[in-house]
């Protein structure tokens, strides 16, 4: 949906400022808008400021509890702390080992 401005409106785009030369100046910025403020390049950094005090201690992680050995599958589940499950597809390890070990 298009804004309405009348003539004299300012408007703020992008760190600029403009102001519509008529009422209706159409898209901003374009021929019914004047350029009143232009936002110029940014300034040099600061100095570094001194490092703040450290937070409190974060929970800690999950850890592992156990592992589970599909050999069927040559799957490895890894059993955390929280419940979660991470399962590791081990085949490719085995099918190389194979092949570098033949010859």
């Amino acid at each position: 949906m298009a804004q309405s401005y009348d003539a004299l409106n300012i408007v703020a785009l992008n760190g600029s400022s403009f102001i519509a030369r008529w009422n209706d100046p159409g898209e901003c910025p374009g021929d019914g808008w004047q350029l009143i403020a232009s936002c110029g390049r940014a300034g040099k950094p600061g100095p570094k400021g001194e490092r703040g005090e450290q937070g409190p201690r974060g929970l800690p992680g999950p850890s592992l509890v156990r592992g589970e050995i599909d050999r069927k599958t040559y799957t490895m589940k890894l059993i955390m702390s929280d419940g979660s499950e991470v399962q590791l597809h081990c085949r490719g390890f085995f099918e190389q080992y194979h092949e570098e070990s033949d010859g």
